[in-house]
């Protein structure tokens, strides 16, 4: 030890008592953490260990007794995404061995918005600045109350950050209503109090008058009621002529089902999914593990030691009741390369097959042909759905790739966006754009612009069209879930060659973890996405569930995604069968697909990586009809017709 004069003159003049007292307060203080019987164990290893680094050999042996780490600050400020629109950057720093450090960065996607792509700017003007308004509220809310509530947090217990994030809304929930509830009381109170003022008026006024004024009054009213039911008979025959529909000479009945009331959500929500995010994401980075096995150690009990990278659905043409022509029954005409070719054999592939359906759609409309949308997809014209399935077999062809083996297509029919609900039954939301209201049928699917379908022809048509396109093997949404017998019904013609997927159909995880799936609504698979209040723990379990369920999962990404790669490893943690990530171009979709490029080099580096297994499309049937009840007769099964003899 160097001499120093400074301590050598603080040593002699300490009182002996005093350095004695001193002395044994460092071995208590070392015995009580254990360090001289950690320090015995360390040196006598590592001397039988010979590293070649002897502090980093210490380093790790006396990291796994540190503290677990813990929140320290949540930080967040106002982003952009692909589409330009503003978002969240949320930024979570822990307390890290004593030290303070940025543990995660995570810019979330935007919610998608429920107007068309057509509509006009003046008619989204509202819907921007709704937008805008609930991402400030975010930001001050992770800034604030939720920055205060998970300091302290350990960010590897997923759950109780969540359980934290998801009490903090409802309370913010619980405060909305209340308001509310005070609001429309004082209303009512006001208008009782205006309405007696009025009444008081009206009597002083008319004192001296009252018999011809009651007489008058009593007319009038009888002329009301009979307006009134009047009206009523007309507005219920108008109803029911308004329900039938003639094809062929027959009469068919839609029965419109109403409209699911959709869920309010408050300024600032996005901020749930934000911070569950990023604690997810400070986790994995803290335990330095990545983010894909930190979600599969949620996801499994055990983190298994194979595991398998999901397969891209990749949009490839968009079209729809917003795009030009008349087909609207397709939303995304998708691409799926078969199960167990690898991601750096499919993904060249699927670029061949995207160029070839640009090139092809330049050679037969030109330049104008070829402009794709938000998300990179070509948007052509398309009057019948057929086209589109064509463009695609013609591009994997052209690959020299066998349609139905080496590649397969998939829908998204989106059939909530062409249904057509009955004023008297359902809200209607107002047209966003003028002439949207043309043509339509109040409770049908406008499958074609101007032809009005009721839920049993729809059941029809996509039987007969999959028919006609084996080489479908997933179709997204085809129903509403109101429509439950038909979803059964289509389900049991056509589950044996394709996947039929729940995405609109199924509730947010938040809700549907608690729901109970019953027979009388199967699917065999969900498209699952992380916005608003989708919390990294309950899409977990609802993934899980479902997949118990026999469902394929689908990590779907958003219309206003980032080049945050959260995603691709949340789709491989909780073992997805796919992913759904747009068009194979732009930059934040091709972020994902690189990711999953990554991932794949690295489980097949660690010798962890498993191939996709065949697909396995489950036979959905039908629940079986209730017995009857005692003294209810069984209706007699229709005899089938004999033969006639020739």
């Amino acid at each position: 030890m160097a001499f120093s004069p400074t301590t050598t003159a603080t040593q002699t003049a300490r009182d002996p008592r005093e350095l004695y007292e001193v002395k044994q307060k460092a071995v208590k203080y070392y015995n009580e953490n254990g360090v001289p019987n950690k320090m015995e164990d360390v040196l006598n290893k590592m001397f039988y260990d010979n590293p070649s680094d002897v502090f980093g050999y210490l380093a790790n042996y006396f990291e796994k007794f540190s503290t677990a780490p813990t929140i320290s600050k949540v930080k967040a400020r106002e982003a952009y995404d692909s589409k330009g629109q503003p978002t969240i950057q949320t930024e979570v720093f822990c307390t890290v061995k004593n030290n303070v450090r940025l543990s995660a960065t995570v810019v979330s996607p935007s919610p998608n918005s429920h107007l068309p792509d057509n509509t006009k700017p003046e008619d989204r003007e509202g819907d921007d600045t709704e937008r805008q308004n609930s991402v400030t509220a975010a930001v001050n809310i992770l800034n604030t109350d939720l920055n205060n509530r998970l300091t302290g947090l350990d960010p590897a217990q997923q759950q109780e950050v969540d359980n934290v994030v998801s009490k903090f809304y409802a309370e913010l929930q619980a405060a909305e209503e209340e308001r509310l509830a005070k609001e429309a009381e004082a209303a009512v109170t006001e208008e009782g109090s205006t309405k007696d003022v009025e009444t008081a008026s009206q009597a002083s006024a008319s004192k001296g008058k009252q018999p011809k004024s009651a007489t008058k009054g009593k007319e009038q009213k009888k002329e009301e009621r009979v307006k009134h039911s009047g009206n009523k008979s007309k507005n219920e025959k108008r109803k029911n002529s308004g329900s039938k529909s003639v094809k062929g000479g027959k009469s068919q009945m839609s029965v419109a089902v109403p409209m699911e009331p959709t869920e309010k959500f408050l300024p600032g929500a996005s901020a749930v999914s934000a911070v569950s995010r990023a604690a997810c994401v400070a986790a994995a980075h803290i335990q330095q593990i990545p983010v894909y096995q930190h979600i599969a150690g949620l996801r499994f009990a055990e983190v298994p030691f194979e595991m398998t990278v999901p397969v891209p659905m990749v949009t490839i043409i968009q079209s729809g009741r917003a795009a030009l022509g008349k087909s609207n029954c397709i939303k995304e005409f998708m691409v799926v390369p078969k199960a167990g070719m690898p991601l750096s054999k499919s993904l060249p592939l699927i670029q061949k097959i995207y160029n070839n359906v640009g090139k092809n759609l330049f050679a037969k409309s030109g330049v104008a042909a070829k402009l794709t949308n938000d998300v990179g997809a070509f948007c052509p014209t398309f009057d019948r759905p057929e086209q589109g399935l064509d463009l695609l077999q013609e591009a994997i062809t052209q690959c020299e790739l066998t349609v139905g083996e080496d590649f397969f297509l998939a829908i998204n029919c989106a059939s909530c966006e062409i249904f057509d609900y009955d004023p008297v039954t359902g809200k209607e939301p107002p047209a966003p754009f003028p002439g949207q209201d043309m043509h339509k049928e109040k409770g049908k699917y406008e499958l074609l612009t101007g032809q009005a379908k009721v839920a049993d022809d729809v059941v029809e048509f996509w039987a007969e069209l999959l028919g006609r396109y084996p080489s479908v093997i997933a179709v997204i949404d085809p129903l509403r879930k109101q429509e439950k017998e038909h979803w059964m019904r289509l389900s049991d013609r056509i589950s044996d060659q394709c996947f039929i997927v729940g995405g609109q159909a199924y509730a947010r995880p938040g809700l549907l973890k608690d729901e109970e799936l019953t027979p009388d609504f199967v699917t065999s698979g969900i498209a699952l996405s992380l916005d608003r209040l989708n919390t990294i723990s309950d899409t977990v379990q609802v993934a899980k569930k479902l997949q118990d369920a026999d469902n394929q999962v689908i990590v779907s990404t958003c219309y206003g995604e980032t080049a945050d790669t959260f995603l691709a490893d949340f789709a491989v943690g909780v073992k997805a069968r796919f992913m759904k990530v747009g068009a194979p171009v732009r930059g934040e979709r091709t972020a994902q697909l690189n990711r999953l490029l990554q991932i794949e080099g690295m489980l097949e580096m660690s010798g962890r990586l498993a191939a996709q297994t065949e697909y396995k499309f489950p036979h959905i049937s039908p629940p079986p009809l209730p017995e009857p009840e005692e003294g209810e007769e069984e209706v007699p099964a229709k005899k089938e017709a004999t033969p006639r003899k020739k």
